[in-house]
């Protein structure tokens, strides 16, 4: 069948119409969308320039994640990839660091104008309030250092307290390259510092309920109500800022979101199954006898091993030099003060007073975290969105890291609700290595024989990542019906092995890992952002966060490309890394129900299959074609990388006809037996099948 000549404009999405249909975005001609993108950027965790923590409210993050004079280029070049929906990362520490109440107005008039630049390549971005282990100045990024200050932390001398005392690990945010063991920065969730964060933020006011601070009108409130007032305060402002912008189709609420103490069910021990058991790692209880001076004894280190990810090294005693974490000495501990534990003279140590604290209410009841705090949480946001700007925008809305969706009662689930989980190879995140093996962490978390979850080869792998992603997934309709499922997160690091790939330019390993994490995704017909794009990436220093490097484009390699190189590349493609597997055919908008969706890279074959209306042959009548409508097209992204005029080979089902614009990497698909008005559409559908 020849190739058609009409003409056919390939889709700008904009937010006003990008709508929820069900579980599928949909455009303004009720066509399915297929909302795939990336991350920007890992970078907007990071101050434009360094400072000490102590000198936390001078922080300015204006030009994260890139100077706006560079945004055309980034633009253009995620377009030409196919990533044309956005996760825009952003702190609340870039936005209220000067004190509460105090908004950095060149900062959002910066993001401001970063997202209305993207209007003319036809992307649309939702906006992300970024956090990890809960602050920069506890060790990851998101919170203003003021909220730790406000709480009792002393971030003097460059935060020093706080490390000495083992309340956070800073060595991953303070600047440079990280050497030794470079996979701690998660563990700091189980620290003090962050730990007690999240627990007041969420819980302040049934753990900590002595612990009350000066509001505006001198009135007196739980530090719970005062952090998430001044954290929707600053919510409210950036979406008075950027959400009238057609580029912006919706908000996430919180970047991962973590309890803290909040259900645990002993202050002697963490979860060995769910939290990360690496280096100096003190139970709860003597996180507390650290963090007020005390050298603490018999506290664990651990190293990595197999089959198990970690076991016991040695122990030790922790903070020799009796640093306290605390403002103004030990008496200041929130936890003591609130009757959990005490120091014991005559015993020398810290003994527990309520071992399960944080397991109960103030009445005794046995409490849940999403169900009694964190639900009550998004509700409450809900409730601000609903007033402002925001009030059509999407909600994006995820859980605790690694955890099935749970039950969320419908009252409390927000309007324009978009589940957005994370998932990553947590064995090749933990290890920084992968091989013909690969591990499914998230069953043996959930209790599952340990030889079930060993897979090999290519093959194996897809299927170890296919089954944990439909397990997300399926949990995620279980509980929420039929509701659109994005990954906000997914990717992989790129020093893996030893940074084999870094220096030999073999990006094998990885390519395999990405592949079969997006064939997954495809295969669960849901939507993504890959984590990340971060141009400032380098060889060196990766991400400059933690020693992370997981972005698959780098300014730096794109410079160091030689004239030869450079000569047989596209000049949007230099700089990227793993293109001939994240830049992928797919479905960008379909008219009719998407089926399946696979995508072959060794042969670059695809195949796509789609139930849409048809019209029975009794009634159809046609001696001349009419011109097919935007309703009954499906739009196909066919990137140049992959196929090039005059050396694609197709077969589609019948009464198929295609239009190939082969400048723009697009596959127009339409059927004559479809019915051109979608108010027509018989109910009967039919199997519409493409390779």
């Amino acid at each position: 069948m020849a190739d058609i000549e009409i003409d056919l404009p390939s889709t700008h999405l904009a937010a006003p119409e990008v709508s929820i249909r069900g579980r599928h975005f949909v455009d303004s001609h009720e066509r399915v969308l297929d909302l795939r993108g990336a991350n920007v950027s890992a970078s907007s965790k990071v101050p434009i320039k360094p400072f000490k923590i102590h000198d936390h409210r001078i922080a300015s993050y204006v030009g994260r994640p890139f100077p706006i004079e560079e945004a055309s280029e980034h633009w253009r070049r995620l377009r030409s990839w196919g990533l044309t929906f956005v996760r825009i990362n952003v702190t609340w520490d870039a936005i209220e660091h000067a004190g509460p109440g105090h908004y950095d107005e060149d900062h959002l008039t910066y993001l401001r104008r970063l997202l209305d630049s993207m209007a003319q390549f036809g992307l649309i971005a939702y906006v992300a309030m970024h956090q990890d282990v809960w602050s920069r100045y506890s060790g990851g990024s998101g919170a203003p250092g003021w909220t730790l200050e406000l709480a009792g932390f002393d971030l003097s001398d460059d935060g020093e307290k706080l490390a000495l005392s083992g309340s956070a690990f800073l060595d991953g945010v303070r600047g440079g390259r990280l050497e030794g063991e470079r996979g701690l920065w998660p563990t700091g969730y189980q620290k003090l510092a962050s730990a007690t964060m999240h627990t007041l933020f969420f819980g302040g006011k049934t753990f900590a309920p002595s612990f009350m601070v000066d509001s505006k009108g001198k009135r007196k409130v739980n530090i719970q109500e005062f952090l998430q007032e001044s954290f929707f305060g600053a919510f409210d402002r950036l979406v008075e800022a950027v959400g009238d912008l057609d580029t912006v189709v919706g908000f996430e609420l919180l970047n991962e979101p973590h309890p803290g103490y909040i259900g645990l069910p002993s202050i002697h021990e963490w979860n060995y199954n769910t939290d990360l058991h690496l280096g100096e790692f003190p139970s709860p209880l003597q996180s507390f006898s650290m963090g007020t001076g005390h050298p603490t004894p018999n506290v664990p280190i651990y190293i990595r091993a197999f089959p198990f990810p970690t076991r016991i090294s040695h122990h030790i005693t922790a903070n020799p030099s009796s640093t306290v974490a605390w403002t103004g000495g030990s008496a200041k501990c929130i936890w003591e003060k609130e009757g959990v534990w005490r120091w014991s003279e005559q015993k020398n140590c810290a003994v527990a007073m309520q071992e399960d604290y944080f397991s109960k209410d103030r009445k005794g009841d046995k409490i849940e975290f999403y169900r009694d705090f964190y639900f009550p949480f998004v509700a409450a946001w809900e409730h601000r969105m609903a007033k402002g700007k925001g009030s059509r925008k999407m909600r994006m809305v995820g859980g605790v890291p690694n955890e099935d969706c749970p039950p969320w009662p419908v009252k409390l689930r927000p309007s324009h609700f978009v589940f957005a989980p994370h998932w990553y190879d947590l064995n090749a995140l933990f290890k920084k290595s992968m091989g013909e093996m690969s591990v499914n962490v998230q069953g043996l978390a959930r209790g599952m024989f340990i030889l079930k979850a060993l897979h090999f080869g290519r093959k194996g792998i897809f299927l170890n990542y296919k089954k944990q992603i439909q397990t997300l997934v399926s949990a995620a309709r279980k509980e929420l019906g039929d509701i659109p499922v994005v990954f906000g997160e997914c990717g992989v690091p790129m020093d893996l092995n030893g940074e084999e790939a870094l220096k030999t330019g073999n990006w094998k390993w990885q390519e395999r890992i990405v592949d079969a994490m997006l064939s997954a995704m495809e295969s669960c017909l849901v939507g993504f952002n890959l984590w990340t794009y971060n141009p400032t990436n380098n060889d060196h220093s990766g991400d400059e966060w933690n020693a992370e490097n997981f972005s698959f484009f780098s300014d730096e390699s794109r410079k160091r490309i030689s004239t030869e190189a450079a000569a047989t590349s596209s000049g949007l493609d230099a700089g990227g890394r793993l293109l001939d597997v994240i830049v992928r055919p797919y479905a960008v908008a379909t008219a009719g129900t998407p089926l399946s969706a696979q995508f072959e890279t060794s042969t670059a074959a695809f195949t796509y299959r789609f139930s849409s209306p048809f019209l029975p042959r009794a009634v159809v009548s046609i001696k001349k074609e009419p011109t097919p409508t935007t309703p009954s097209i499906t739009e196909i992204y066919l990137p140049s990388r992959h196929y090039q005029e005059g050396k694609v080979s197709w077969l589609v089902s019948p009464g198929g006809r295609l239009k190939f614009d082969f400048p723009n990497q697009r596959l127009f698909v339409w059927f004559v037996d479809a019915p051109p008005d979608p108010s027509s559409r018989p109910r009967k559908q039919s199997v519409r099948r493409i390779d």
